[in-house]
């Protein structure tokens, strides 16, 4: 589970998609892969500190600089959030949720033809 189940904001989250893609960066490497309009260093940098007080990112020295990395991996914080949707809003059914995104027309029909077959490769 995530550090104190804590949730990052819109800001943090795109930081940390950045350094989870590039696996270590300096504020300036991270500022380069964000897009338009970038922010300020100052903003970037006011993240990467939340984050590191978080305990999501950690640094360590690079030159005059700091470079820094991320302390989880995707795959956990995306479970951390998948779960939350999941008990948050739909009572912790992944059926009702499942449910929701079909009546909604956000899943294709190869879509749910994959769920269905990862259904019955875990009955098996």
């Amino acid at each position: 589970m995530v550090r104190n189940a804590q949730m990052l904001t819109k800001g943090e989250e795109e930081v940390m998609r950045i350094l989870w893609m590039l696996g270590e960066a300096t504020v300036n490497e991270i500022i380069a892969r964000m897009e338009e309009p970038k922010p300020k260093y100052t903003t970037v940098a006011t993240f990467i500190k939340i984050l590191e007080n978080k305990g999501f990112v950690a640094h360590r020295a690079a030159g005059k600089g700091f470079s820094y990395y991320p302390l989880l991996e995707k795959s956990e914080y995306a479970g951390s959030v998948a779960n939350n949707l999941l008990s948050n809003y739909f009572n912790g059914s992944l059926s009702q949720m499942v449910s929701f995104f079909s009546q909604q027309e956000n899943i294709s029909v190869s879509e749910m033809d994959e769920i269905l077959r990862i259904v019955k490769d875990l009955k098996k």
